[in-house]
C-alpha cells in the first residue's frame, strides 16, 4: 500500500504506508507551517485513530501549538469549530470514505476550509525538507478540551429559518453513520430538527459494518426495510460525515449523485446564483442551473477546488458527485449534517416526498468503474489517451480541466488517476444506458491495454 501525499493531507494503510514517523512528521509540518499557532484537533472512531490522535497531539505541541481537543467529532464540525476558537488552522483524523485499514490526516486552514492548494503545498515542502520547529520546554503547547462546540454547531443549524417546518412535518428519518464520528450527535440532531430517529449502525464502533462509501449498494440494508417502519427519507453517510447518499419512502436506495442535485435545485429555487461542481458530476447540475438562469462553474476533483471557487465567485452553492454539498454561508465544508437538514427542508417547504422530489430532476444513466493502477502509471495512461482519441470519433469537444473528459450532445465520458487511491476512475454518463456503458467499456479497454 503506497502513502498517498496531496495538498489537503496524508492517507495510507494503516501499519504499512501511513507509520506513525509519517503521521508525526506531518503534523510537525503543519504546527511548523502555521507557526507554533492554536491547532483545532478532532478524530473519528477507526481503531487507529486514537494512536494517530495521540502522535498528532504530541508533534503538535512540540511545535508550541495549543491544541483545542475535540475528541471524536465530525470532520464538517471541527470545521465549523475554527473560525469559531479563533485557531490558525485544525486536523482531522478520520478514514472518510476509505475502507478498513485505512486512515488519513486531513489539514483544515484558520477559515474553516480545507487547508488551500499553496498552503497544502508549503506544508509539503516542509514535510519533506524534515525543518520543523522544534520548542524548548518552556515554550511548549498545551492541550485544551473544547466542551461546547457541538452545542454551538447545532445552535446555528437550529437558527435556519425553514426548521419549524421540519419539525411540523413529523418525519421519521433513518440514518446510518457507519458507526463513525457522527453516533454521539445523531441524537441532538434529531432534537433539535424534531424528526423521529431510527439509527442504523448508529453505535461508535472502528468496524466498518458496510461498505465506507455512500451509494446504492452501501444503502441496500437499509432500503430493504424503510417502508416497514414508515420511513419518509433514510441517509447513508461515510464515517466523517462529509459524503452522503439518500433511500427514498419507497425504498429506492438513489445515487450519490443526487445528493447535491437535490439540495442545488431547492437552494437555487430560494437564493439563485452561482453554482460551483467539478467536472466529473451528473450533467442534472447543468440542467438544474440552466433552468434557474444560474450560471454554472466547473473545477477539478476535490473539495479544496470547490470550497475555492466558491470563494471566488461568490457562489451560493457547490458539491461533488461524490455525495458531497456544500453552504459556504453555513459551512465552508461539506457537511453531512447541514445536507440532510436541506434535503428535509426541501421536502417540507415544498411538501413533495423524497422520491418526488427525485423524479422533479432531469435524470441520466451514469455508470462509475474503476481499474487499479499505480500513480505514474495512470497519470501517462491518461496522457497517452489524449492522443488516441479515434475510437471516439463521433466528437470533437474535449475538456481537459482534471483529467480527460468526452462530451457529446446525449452525455459525456471522463477518465483520470484518483488523488486519493491507486486507480483510474471512469465515469460515463448519458441518456440512454447502454450508449453509456458502451463509451465506459471502451475507455476501460484503451486503459487495459496501456497498463
Amino acid at each position: 500500500m503506497t502513502l498517498r501525499l496531496a495538498n489537503f493531507g496524508m492517507r495510507g494503510f494503516v501499519g504499512e504506508s501511513l507509520t506513525i514517523r509519517a503521521v508525526m512528521d506531518f503534523a510537525s509540518a503543519f504546527g511548523t507551517f502555521v507557526e507554533g499557532g492554536r491547532v483545532v484537533l478532532a478524530r473519528d472512531t477507526r481503531y487507529s485513530s486514537p494512536m494517530l490522535h495521540a502522535a498528532v497531539s504530541a508533534s503538535l505541541i512540540g511545535c508550541g501549538c495549543d491544541v483545542l481537543d475535540l475528541g471524536v467529532c465530525p470532520t464538517p464540525m471541527l470545521q465549523f469549530s475554527v473560525k469559531r476558537l479563533g485557531a490558525t488552522g485544525g486536523v482531522s483524523i478520520t478514514g472518510g470514505h476509505h475502507g478498513m485499514g485505512w486512515n488519513s490526516i486531513s489539514l483544515i486552514g484558520s477559515d474553516g476550509a480545507l487547508i488551500e492548494p499553496v498552503g497544502g503545498e508549503a506544508v509539503l515542502d516542509i514535510y519533506h525538507a524534515g525543518d520543523f520547529l522544534r520548542r524548548r520546554t518552556g515554550e511548549l503547547g498545551r492541550t485544551v478540551d473544547v466542551e461546547d462546540f457541538a452545542d454551538n454547531y447545532f445552535a446555528a443549524l437550529r437558527s435556519r429559518p425553514a426548521v419549524d417546518a421540519i419539525r411540523r412535518a413529523n418525519f421519521t428519518v433513518l440514518i446510518d453513520p457507519l458507526g463513525g464520528a457522527g453516533c454521539p450527535y445523531l441524537p441532538t440532531f434529531a432534537h433539535e430538527l424534531g424528526f423521529r430517529l431510527i439509527g442504523i449502525n448508529d453505535q461508535p464502533s472502528g468496524y466498518l459494518p458496510r461498505e465506507a462509501e455512500p451509494r446504492p449498494r452501501s444503502a441496500l440494508q437499509m432500503a430493504s426495510f424503510i417502508r416497514h417502519v414508515g420511513g419518509h427519507a433514510g441517509f447513508v453517510l461515510s464515517s466523517d460525515m462529509s459524503r452522503m447518499s439518500m433511500v427514498t419512502e419507497t425504498g429506492e436506495p438513489v445515487s450519490e449523485e443526487y445528493t447535491f442535485a437535490v439540495i442545488a435545485d431547492y437552494i437555487l429555487h430560494r437564493q439563485p446564483g452561482v453554482v460551483v461542481t467539478n467536472c466529473c458530476t451528473t450533467r442534472t447540475i447543468d440542467d438544474i442551473a440552466a433552468r434557474q438562469g444560474c450560471r454554472l462553474v466547473k473545477t477539478a476533483v476535490g473539495q479544496a477546488y470547490i470550497v475555492s471557487a466558491l470563494a471566488d465567485e461568490s457562489g451560493v452553492v457547490g458539491g461533488e458527485g461524490s455525495g458531497s454539498a456544500i453552504l459556504p454561508a453555513f459551512n465552508r465544508a461539506a457537511d453531512g449534517f447541514l445536507m440532510m437538514a436541506l434535503v428535509l427542508e426541501a421536502m417540507a417547504v415544498r411538501q413533495l416526498t423524497l422520491s418526488e422530489l427525485i423524479r422533479s430532476l432531469p435524470r441520466y444513466a451514469i455508470l462509475k468503474r474503476s481499474v487499479a493502477c499505480g500513480s505514474r502509471t495512470g497519470y501517462g495512461a491518461i496522457e497517452s489517451i489524449k492522443e488516441r482519441l479515434d475510437e471516439f470519433p463521433e466528437t470533437n469537444d474535449v475538456d481537459l480541466t482534471d483529467g480527460l473528459r468526452l462530451n457529446w450532445p446525449d452525455g459525456w465520458l471522463h477518465a483520470r488517476a484518483s488523488h486519493t487511491e491507486q486507480v483510474i476512475r471512469v465515469i460515463s454518463e448519458a441518456q440512454d444506458r447502454e450508449i453509456a456503458d458502451q463509451r465506459a467499456e471502451t475507455m476501460l479497454r484503451m486503459i487495459g491495454a496501456l497498463i
